[in-house]
């Protein structure tokens, strides 16, 4: 008989190399690379998640529920009412009210001189009869602003909400002060 190692080990076929076993520190480093990359990935995933979900920054909190705001728009026109949602993308505006310029022009006066202003609730002579709220695109608003309550527009608008049953508010004439 030939001797033989003893080993339970079957012999590497040809062309193959034998199987080692890892040490117990190279399985270690393994599980804890596993691990920091694990930790990692959710860290940024609870990051993401906040980013996302978190109220809007400083701007959102200057909104003053209480009061009616302006929001300009790139375009020139004017709207009234409550904001009651800002985010990067959009602007939700709500008891929406807009300025209609009723200048009648003549030859003597210009609009800068003597201009007649109506101040409109949003449905209620419009064609096609739109609802009380506005979502504005954020791309499209230069700024907004808190307005007083003895503001002329917020005077106008408390009236309309006294007496809901006229079309518009009234006329405002602003007459500016010419220098001689």
């Amino acid at each position: 008989m030939q001797n033989q190692p003893m080993s339970n080990d079957p012999a590497p076929a040809r062309g193959q190399r034998p199987k080692r076993r890892l040490s117990f520190a190279v399985k270690f480093m393994r599980i804890e690379v596993f691990t920091v990359l694990l930790g990692i990935a959710l860290l940024l995933v609870a990051v993401a998640l906040y980013a996302g979900l978190a109220p809007q920054g400083a701007e959102s909190k200057q909104i003053n529920a209480k009061e009616y705001q302006a929001v300009f728009l790139t375009n020139g026109q004017v709207y009234f009412g409550k904001v009651t949602d800002l985010n990067a993308k959009y602007l939700v505006l709500k008891n929406v009210f807009y300025i209609e310029n009723n200048a009648t022009s003549t030859s003597t006066t210009t609009p800068a001189q003597n201009s007649n202003y109506t101040l409109r609730k949003l449905g209620t002579t419009e064609l096609h009869l739109p609802e009380d709220e506005m979502v504005v695109n954020r791309d499209t608003v230069t700024f907004w602003e808190n307005l007083k309550d003895t503001s002329q527009v917020v005077t106008k608008i408390n009236e309309y909400y006294k007496n809901p049953g006229s079309s518009s508010t009234g006329t405002t004439t602003t007459t500016p002060a010419v220098k001689q």
